[in-house]
C-alpha cells in the first residue's frame, strides 16, 4: 500500500525575497518616523529651554535696571549717577530693590558675562556712613548665574546692552571703554538685546530677546537712612 503524499508546498525564493523587501521597508519608514519625531521632540524641548532661560534672564536685569537709583554723597552737589560703570557687555548699577521695607537700602549689581558666556549678577551690599549717606561694601555679598548661554553676537547692533539718552539718541561706548561720569549721568535707558543657546548640542537656534528698560529714577535719590 502507498504512503499518503505530504505537501511539500511552501514560499518560493521569489516569494520570500518580496516578503523580505516589503519588511525592510515597512521596518524603515517606521524607524525613519520615531526618529523624525524624536528629532521635532528634542528640538523644541531645546528651543523651549532656551526661551525659558531668555525670559528670566531677560526679566531679571529689567527688574534691576528699572529699579536703578542715584546715591546721595557728602559735600557733594549732585547725587552718583545711577551707574557705577557701563560698557556693551558689562554693567553695574546702584538698584534699590529686594529690601526691608522697614529698613529700605540699596544694593550694588552688576551683570556681565563670564569667560564661558554664562551671564552672572554680583551684588554688593550698603551700610550707612555719617548717619545720612549710603557706602557699598569692597567685598561681594553674592554672585550667581542668571543665563546661559550668551552668544557672541554677530553684528554691531547686537550688543547685550546699549544706552539711550533722555531724547532717544544712542549714547555709544567710548573706545576707551568706559564712560565718563557725566556720560553714565545721562544715560536715561537701556536696550537690553539676549541671544541665548541654552542646549550645548545646538539641536535647535538660539533665541533672542529686546527690551528697552527705561531709569525712572534719575535725578533723585529714592532711598535714604
Amino acid at each position: 500500500m502507498r504512503a499518503p503524499r505530504r505537501d511539500e508546498s511552501g514560499f518560493t525564493l521569489p516569494e520570500l525575497l518580496v516578503t523580505i523587501m516589503v519588511f525592510g521597508i515597512v521596518s524603515l519608514i517606521i524607524t525613519t518616523f520615531f526618529i523624525n519625531i524624536t528629532k521635532t521632540f528634542t528640538e523644541d524641548r531645546a528651543a523651549t529651554d532656551s526661551i525659558n532661560i531668555a525670559a528670566i534672564g531677560m526679566n531679571e536685569m529689567t527688574r534691576v535696571i528699572r529699579s536703578g537709583t542715584e546715591i546721595e554723597v557728602q559735600n557733594q552737589t549732585l547725587n552718583n549717577p545711577v551707574f557705577v560703570a557701563a560698557s556693551n557687555e558689562d554693567i553695574t548699577l546702584y538698584a534699590f530693590l529686594d529690601t526691608d521695607s522697614a529698613n529700605p537700602k540699596p544694593v550694588k549689581v552688576r551683570f556681565y558675562i563670564g569667560t564661558d558666556r554664562v551671564l552672572k549678577e554680583t551684588r554688593w551690599d550698603s551700610y550707612v556712613v555719617n548717619t545720612s549717606y549710603w557706602a557699598f561694601n569692597a567685598t561681594a555679598s553674592s554672585t550667581k548665574d542668571v543665563a546661559r548661554l550668551i552668544t557672541p553676537r554677530v553684528s554691531p547692533d547686537l550688543y547685550l546692552f546699549t544706552y539711550y539718552k533722555a531724547d532717544g539718541t544712542i549714547l555709544p561706548v567710548p573706545t576707551t571703554g568706559t564712560f565718563t561720569t557725566a556720560q553714565l549721568r545721562s544715560i536715561a535707558s537701556v536696550k537690553v538685546t539676549m541671544t541665548v543657546q541654552a542646549d550645548l548640542t545646538a539641536r535647535a537656534k538660539p533665541v533672542r530677546l529686546e527690551n528697552t528698560v527705561g531709569i525712572p529714577n534719575l535725578g533723585i535719590s529714592r532711598v535714604g537712612p
